[in-house]
């Protein structure tokens, strides 16, 4: 195996500034290209999903030998683990700056299901609006659509939007707007919205705010702000998974009233005070909106991701990726076939996050991301990104040819060789100048079309695949061997008593001898 060797973090960072960035797990193994060598992998998917921190997996493989389920049980590692649950509460809801009087944290499983719980919490009234934007992901949009009249807002070419449309949008006489959803970070052009300003027009007309941050807490600061404060967010969902934590799940944290007034989502086991054949009582929140056992090692996870987060500090983090995206958007740039959606100036990065998404002239973006694949070892996404009405506005095709229904596509026989889309570089803490280098590079080769296979698209799925080539996985753990098993070994009475006595301090001879040695000098 040919291991080709790519530079250290430490190597392209300024001697004077280095970013210490904790050790990410598999961010550079080694992957196979088309060529037979083996490179690093350059991970650029992280708007999708983030590799887990070292350290923070090693904190959950500690922790697993006292894993029991939480709260009543009597046992030793049933307390453990309620307390620290309790306290992975509390660090999370502090990340973000929650009122813990005020406020609830509630662990999810991800964004979708924050945003679900909350849709379903809410209490709407017939006739209401709710007023979100058409940069959202469909985990922002969707779950309101049958709870009350959803209007999206427009956006300008850097993916912001008007906030006086916002307030004019907002007029009680247009029918009341109970809530306003917006991303905090788009997943398709990185644009940060100022949710503090949209907040306080929400606030000013009796709407609540809610923050889809996936794509933003990861990588910016985020404040609630205190309650008083007309800026403050009412809600905020976020996934572990997209932060370097090893586990899903997510939090919303939020107004506890609110949870108060309503029913739970999801009722059963923990969500009751009390129950008789014809009554239910509710527990108050959060205990009312965590039915069931919950992802305990998925929350301690994510609590000792955001400590880790906080040690090397936001604010690094921020600066580190800003760095990295202005980088990037200034070399692709230079390269005349890439088309960058959204704002391509790489002096404006105050307002967006690291992900850049873009096309290549004459290349379908399926194409380039199989050609990242499997001749640079590089990792991207490609597609619609699960935000279809903002992509068929930024490609400028008809609504009916950028993702067909699964009608459409079954009426064809399953073919999805014409699906338009894009490909998304997402940054995350571990990237570095070096893979950025070598992402330009890459994609300036695929620009003058020079590639190395052939390539052949999959109707079924869209994917390329090069002929002849596919990867292997056997080598990797999977499920084709037996498991080895590894039995428990009793501890007989004579080893219990032996650990025992081992646990006594240890008397010396000398000590003996000092001893009888006072005793005798008292009594002499």
């Amino acid at each position: 195996m040919q291991l080709i060797q790519r530079q250290s973090i430490k190597a392209i960072q300024p001697k004077n500034d280095v970013f210490q960035c904790p050790e990410v797990l598999g961010a550079q193994h080694s992957v196979p290209l088309l060529d037979g060598r083996y490179v690093p992998q350059i991970f650029l998917d992280n708007g999708a999903s983030t590799k887990p921190f070292r350290v923070v997996s090693d904190f959950i493989r500690e922790i697993e030998t006292y894993y029991s389920n939480i709260h009543r049980g009597t046992g030793f590692d049933s307390h453990f683990c309620t307390e620290r649950y309790e306290e992975a509460r509390r660090i999370v809801g502090e990340f973000v700056g929650w009122d813990s009087e005020r406020d609830v944290v509630i662990p999810v499983r991800n964004t979708t299901e924050g945003m679900n719980l909350l849709a379903n919490t809410i209490q709407f009234a017939p006739g209401d609006r709710v007023l979100t934007t058409i940069l959202e992901h469909h985990s922002s949009d969707l779950p309101w659509r049958n709870k009350a009249k959803v209007e999206h807002l427009p956006i300008n070419h850097e993916g912001q939007i008007d906030l006086k449309e916002l307030e004019r949008r907002l007029d009680p006489s247009r029918g009341r707007v109970r809530v306003v959803t917006m991303t905090g970070a788009s997943n398709i052009l990185g644009s940060v919205l100022p949710i503090h300003e949209i907040a306080a027009l929400a606030h000013k007309y009796g709407a609540l705010m809610v923050v889809d941050g996936a794509q933003l807490v990861p990588h910016r600061r985020v404040n609630m702000r205190p309650h008083t404060d007309p800026g403050h967010i009412d809600f905020i969902v976020f996934s572990g998974h997209k932060m370097n934590a090893p586990a899903g799940v997510g939090a919303v944290v939020g107004r506890r009233d609110i949870f108060a007034a309503s029913a739970p989502y999801q009722p059963g086991g923990g969500t009751v005070a009390s129950v008789s054949t014809n009554s239910v009582t509710w527990a108050a929140p959060p205990d009312r909106n965590e039915a069931g056992t919950p992802n305990i090692l998925g929350m301690l996870a994510l609590a000792r991701t955001i400590q880790v987060l906080e040690a090397v500090g936001m604010d690094k983090v921020e600066a580190h990726e800003r760095h990295l995206t202005s980088l990037l958007l200034r070399k692709l740039s230079g390269i005349p076939q890439v088309k960058i959606l959204g704002s391509r100036d790489p002096e404006a990065t105050e307002n967006r996050v690291g992900v850049v998404t873009f096309t290549v002239d004459g290349v379908p973006h399926g194409l380039v991301a199989a050609i990242l694949s499997y001749e640079s070892g590089i990792a991207v996404r490609n597609g619609c990104f699960c935000a279809q009405p903002l992509m068929k506005r930024l490609l400028k095709v008809e609504e009916t040819c950028t993702c067909p229904s699964e009608e459409e596509i079954a009426a064809s026989r399953g073919d999805r060789h014409n699906v338009p889309g894009a490909v998304r570089a997402s940054l995350g803490i571990h990237n570095t100048e070096e893979e950025i280098e070598t992402l330009v590079e890459a994609i300036s080769r695929i620009a003058q079309k020079q590639w190395q296979g052939n390539y052949e698209q999959d109707a079924a799925t869209g994917d390329y695949l090069p002929q002849g080539f596919r990867f292997d996985f056997s080598y990797l753990p999977g499920f084709s061997t037996e498991p080895t098993i590894h039995s428990y070994a009793p501890t007989s009475d004579c080893d219990r008593h032996l650990k025992l006595v081992n646990r006594l301090p240890l008397v010396t001879v000398a000590g003996i001898g000092a001893l009888l040695t006072t005793i005798w000098a008292c009594f002499a």
